[in-house]
Parts: structure tokens; C-alpha cells; sequence
């Protein structure tokens, strides 16, 4: 399990407060529009999750995403990604689905490292398959933290800190996580 001190969590959430509202302004404009067109959709998200890629990369991205709105797995849209893209783009699949459903996590190299966890080599054989096997890893160490003593914790600071944030529980920790970064 992930060890995270009392200090930690509460230094992280007082880190948060803008990208709390950040986040959720996209959680209501992504349904309310058609990502592939709208330039503030884009533009929010791009911001938020710091993509830099060209013009071409996030017009396909965002077409992907649009598509993905009745539903789509963290293995069809990191093959999507790819199909189209000619990249195995874990952390941005992940970012889609998460948008879409946020009660799927977010790979993410900080929140990888508090479960021990890194993404496959980019030479690795059947990468595709071995960062979807690590995907469900993540959402199965997710399930795990969220039915903890640790999880209940960050989620007790989170809640006392943003009461009525209109966050998932997954990503109330996902954010705790992420802000807290190990000392390289």
C-alpha cells in the first residue's frame, strides 16, 4: 500500500484548489459539447493536462474522444491513439477515459511511482498488451487504496478541505497523489 504522511496530504491539498476547479469545468464541458470542434473544450483540457502535441496529433485525439462518449475501454482507446497517431500513448488513453468516466484513473508517472508501479519500456515487445495489463493493474491498486485505512484518510482531508467538490473518490486521491511528488 502507498504511505503518505498526515503533512503530505495536507500540503498537497492546499495546492489544489485551482486545479480542483480546473478539473471540474472540464467534467461539465465535456459533455455539454463536441470536444472534436470546440477550440475551449480543447484549449481547458490541453491546458489541465499540459498535451504537447501539434495541431494534427489532438484534431485525431479529440475526434477519438468525441467518438468515445457512448463508451470506450482504456484498451480501445490507447489502439485508437495509436491507430492514429502511430504512438502507444498510455497516459493520454488514460486521460480520455478518465474524462469520461471519472471513476477510471489516470496514468500518470508520479501516481505510478507511489505504487510502485512504471510503464512498460518503449521497445518492449507487445507493449500494447503489457501497458493495458498495467492499466489494470492501476485501477485494481485504485480499488484497493479506496477500500483502506490509507485511502479513507486522504479522502477524510480531501472532503474537509473541499467539502462539495464534485470529484470522484478515485480522483480526489488521484489529485492527492499526484501533487505529492517523491524528492528526486
Amino acid at each position: 500500500m502507498i504511505e503518505v504522511t498526515t503533512e503530505q496530504i495536507q500540503n498537497a491539498l492546499g495546492e489544489l484548489e485551482s486545479p480542483i476547479d480546473r478539473y471540474t469545468r472540464l467534467q461539465h464541458q465535456v459533455r455539454m459539447c463536441d470536444v472534436s470542434v470546440d477550440k475551449d473544450f480543447q484549449r481547458s483540457f490541453v491546458g489541465f493536462y499540459k498535451v504537447r502535441r501539434n495541431h494534427k496529433w489532438k484534431e485525431k485525439y479529440f475526434g477519438i474522444m468525441e467518438a468515445a462518449k457512448s463508451g470506450t475501454s482504456f484498451a480501445d482507446a490507447l489502439h485508437k491513439i495509436a491507430d492514429c497517431t502511430d504512438r502507444i500513448e498510455a497516459s493520454f488513453a488514460s486521460k480520455l477515459v478518465a474524462t469520461l468516466d471519472p471513476s477510471k484513473p489516470v496514468i500518470d508517472k508520479f501516481v505510478l511511482e507511489h505504487f510502485g508501479m512504471r510503464l512498460p519500456h518503449f521497445k518492449s515487445e507487445n507493449r500494447k498488451d503489457k501497458t493495458t495489463d498495467l492499466y489494470e493493474r492501476l485501477r485494481e491498486r485504485y480499488d484497493e487504496l479506496l477500500d483502506s485505512k490509507e485511502g479513507r484518510h486522504i479522502l477524510e482531508h480531501f472532503d474537509r478541505c473541499y467539502p462539495g467538490a464534485e470529484v470522484s473518490e478515485l480522483k480526489k486521491i488521484d489529485l492527492v497523489l499526484w501533487q505529492i511528488r517523491k524528492k528526486q
